[in-house]
């Protein structure tokens, strides 16, 4: 056994210690102790004096670029889209004023936003796909174009998708019904039923992150996050939009795998795409591409799976 004195001298030295350090920091230590941490307390404000200003530069330089954009939209824009009809999907996460920015360069071009479409959950995530191949049977034999026997659930519910958007039947009008289920909703509506020639598909921000500095390559998502994904539901649905009358346009992220324009591009959809979901200039794009926009694989935007930065600029019209 350890002997009592051994306690009595350990507790002895700690006292011992500690009447030395106060008697240290409190005399010959305290003055360069203060000057130490007042330092770099000094350095630390100054620091943060500098980040603050740099970050405020940066803001009044993007306030700048999204000015300059604008204006120039409003030059080139106009008369583009003249009288066609635009649906805009979006998604859950999908954020607002993204989805009026490109409303409104539609609107300034000429075209006219009459079909607003949500993708739900029940869309895309993995743990529903047993109830989209159960829905997709009965679909199946609603559609007009109608599907080889081995086509996928993907495949036939998109189908369904661009048949409510571009035509007006009971057919459709069944197919709108089977679609937003309340029950289960794999889409739900913000406006009547109408038709569109052209489709908008407009994706989410990377998560978490700061859309004026995002990754040029795919950031991995969590596990649990990829696994709720099914890919082949959103790459089905960008290839079927694609065969709309006027075609579509999808813009999203490409910063993280389950980005919408990662997955398209990664399966070599034949359809429009444009990366940096969330910045003046993709929404811009957008419907700078939509005039020449058809069942092709194009890409826009500043991720290294861009081809081009920028769509062609509309022809000068005598």
């Amino acid at each position: 056994m350890v002997d009592f004195r051994y306690h009595l001298v350990s507790l002895i030295s700690v006292f011992i210690a500690l009447a030395l350090g106060v008697v240290l920091g409190a005399g010959p230590l305290q003055a360069p102790i203060a000057s130490g941490l007042t330092s770099q307390v000094e350095q630390l404000r100054e620091a943060q004096s500098k980040t603050t200003e740099e970050i405020e530069i940066s803001r009044a330089d993007v306030a700048k670029r999204n000015e300059w954009i604008h204006s120039m939209t409003e030059q080139i824009l106009p008369g583009t889209l003249d009288g066609r009809h635009v649906a805009i999907l979006t998604f859950d996460e999908t954020r607002g004023e993204d989805i009026e920015a490109i409303r409104d360069y539609i609107e300034t071009a000429g075209g006219v936003v009459n079909q607003r479409i949500t993708l739900e959950p029940g869309w895309y995530e993995s743990d529903l796909s047993q109830f989209r191949t159960s829905l997709s049977g009965p679909i199946a034999g609603h559609l007009t174009n109608q599907q080889g026997e081995d086509a996928s659930a993907a495949a036939i519910l998109s189908h369904a998708l661009l048949e409510v958007i571009t035509t007006t039947s009971d057919n459709s009008a069944l197919l709108r019904e089977m679609l937003s289920d309340p029950e289960n909703p794999l889409v739900t509506y913000s406006q009547d039923a109408t038709t569109s020639e052209a489709i908008v598909i407009i994706g989410a921000p990377a998560p978490t992150t700061d859309t004026s500095e995002m990754p040029a390559e795919p950031q991995e998502t969590p596990a649990d996050e990829s696994a709720a994904i099914d890919k082949n539901m959103l790459s089905q649905l960008a290839s079927v939009m694609a065969l709309a009358p006027s075609s579509a346009v999808v813009v999203g992220e490409t910063s993280f795998d389950n980005g919408l324009v990662t997955i398209v591009r990664a399966d070599n959809i034949q359809v429009t795409t444009i990366d940096s979901v969330g910045t003046a200039m993709a929404n811009a794009s957008v419907v700078l591409a939509l005039p020449t926009a058809k069942a092709e694989r194009r890409s826009f935007g500043y991720a290294g799976t861009a081809d081009s930065p920028l769509p062609p600029l509309p022809q000068n019209k005598e």
